[in-house]
């Protein structure tokens, strides 16, 4: 079953690696981080959470 997931800090480290194998095991992957990302916010703070459910795929 393919599932869709949201990784955060998905440009780099775990988050990147987290990110790709889910990726490589047929599902869906929306990556979150500050550049380099699929959504590229900042999770700190509100604005860039509600940025996140704004920009969200359908």
């Amino acid at each position: 079953m393919t599932r869709t997931y949201v990784v955060t800090g998905s440009a780099t480290g775990l988050g990147k690696a987290t990110a790709l194998k889910l990726r490589e095991d047929g599902h869906r992957v929306i990556g979150v981080d500050l550049v380099g990302a699929d959504i590229n916010v900042d999770l700190t703070n509100a604005d860039g959470r509600e940025e996140l459910v704004r920009r969200r795929p359908s």
